[in-house]
């Protein structure tokens, strides 16, 4: 097992924010996306809803209101591995997803870039089966 180094103490990734403009939406769609747990109906007034893994081992998803989202390419998105990336792709695009159709793949890719139903990108990436925990 690789440690971390001394100067790195506690820090940790603890939370991915999605920004939303109709958060039960988004919400139900990164449960269903990732077997997350929610907090349910969220009221209007709400400024956050926090996703969590009921493994206790991921990262928290944090849904965050917005006026909206921006057009191109967001500087930050959530990567999702997996050795079966086109049957994610296939389920996660019946959740609401949308695959971008406007990127400029390379020639050879091992990545998908979908959309969430608010049209924040993340990526479905193919993993090496020798690549645990990838």
């Amino acid at each position: 097992m690789t440690t971390k180094p001394a100067e790195i103490g506690d820090l940790r990734l603890a939370t991915v924010v999605v920004n939303s403009t109709d958060m039960d939406r988004t919400a139900a769609f990164w449960c269903a996306a990732l077997g997350y747990s929610g907090p349910g109906q969220i009221g209007s007034k709400d400024q956050f809803a926090k996703l969590t893994d009921p493994d206790g081992t991921g990262p928290a998803v944090l849904v965050q209101r917005a006026e909206e989202i921006p057009a191109g390419p967001t500087p930050v998105h959530i990567d999702l591995y997996t050795q079966d990336r086109d049957r994610h792709i296939e389920r996660l695009t019946g959740l609401g997803a949308t695959v971008a159709d406007n990127w400029d793949y390379p020639a050879e890719h091992e990545f998908v870039v979908l959309r969430d139903p608010d049209g924040n990108e993340f990526c479905v990436i193919q993993a090496d089966p020798s690549d645990e925990g990838s």
